[in-house]
C-alpha cells in the first residue's frame, strides 16, 4: 500500500517537473558559427538570402549570456521569427580571434568589443543589410522584447524612427 502512494506520488511529481521544465535546449538555426569572422561577408551573405545580421558580444561565464541561450533563443515564437529573418552569431569579448569589423578593420575580439564600447553582455548589435548599425540592445531580453527588437529590424522601422517609440507604439 505504501509502495503505490509512493509510486503515484512520484509520477505526480514527475509529470509536474517535466511539465516546467524550460524549453528543450537545442541550438537555434538562426545561430551560425562563422569560418571566418568577416562581418562584412555576413552582412552580404545574410542580405542575399533576405535577412539581417545581429552580432551577440558576450563572455565565457557570463549568466546573462547563458540565459539566452537557454531561455530566449530556444523559445518557439522566437526561433520561428528569427530563423526567417535573422543570421546571428557571437564574438567573445575577451577572445583572441581575428575579426574583420563592419567597418572592414582587421582585429582580435577583444579589440572590437573595445571598439564597440562593449561595457556589459550580452550585448546584441544589429545591422541592416547595407551593415550600418541599426539598434544596440544590452542585457538580457525576454522573448516579447527580443521579438519586437526583430520585428524593428525586419521591417526597417529603424529607417524611421527610434526603437522606443516602436516599442510604444505596440508594434
Amino acid at each position: 500500500m505504501m509502495r503505490s502512494i509512493i509510486r503515484r506520488v512520484s509520477a505526480v511529481l514527475f509529470v509536474c517537473a517535466v511539465s516546467v521544465l524550460p524549453y528543450q535546449v537545442e541550438a537555434a538555426d538562426f545561430i551560425i558559427e562563422p569560418m571566418d569572422y568577416n562581418v562584412p561577408q555576413e552582412v552580404e551573405a545574410a542580405a542575399d538570402e533576405g535577412k539581417n545580421v545581429v552580432i551577440m558580444f558576450g563572455q565565457n561565464g557570463c549568466p546573462y549570456c547563458a540565459k539566452m541561450h537557454k531561455r530566449v533563443f530556444p523559445h518557439p515564437k522566437v526561433a520561428a521569427q528569427f530563423d526567417e529573418t535573422f543570421v546571428l552569431f557571437e564574438v567573445n569579448i575577451k577572445g583572441d580571434l581575428d575579426v574583420v569589423t563592419h567597418k572592414g578593420e582587421a582585429k582580435t575580439e577583444k579589440a572590437y568589443g573595445s571598439e564597440m564600447r562593449v561595457r556589459a553582455t550580452p550585448l546584441f548589435v544589429f545591422f541592416g543589410k547595407d551593415g550600418s548599425e541599426a539598434l544596440r540592445l544590452t542585457g538580457y531580453q525576454d522573448p516579447a522584447m527580443f521579438m519586437t527588437a526583430g520585428r524593428y529590424i525586419s521591417s526597417e522601422a529603424y529607417k524611421e524612427g527610434s526603437f522606443l517609440k516602436f516599442v510604444r507604439s505596440g508594434k
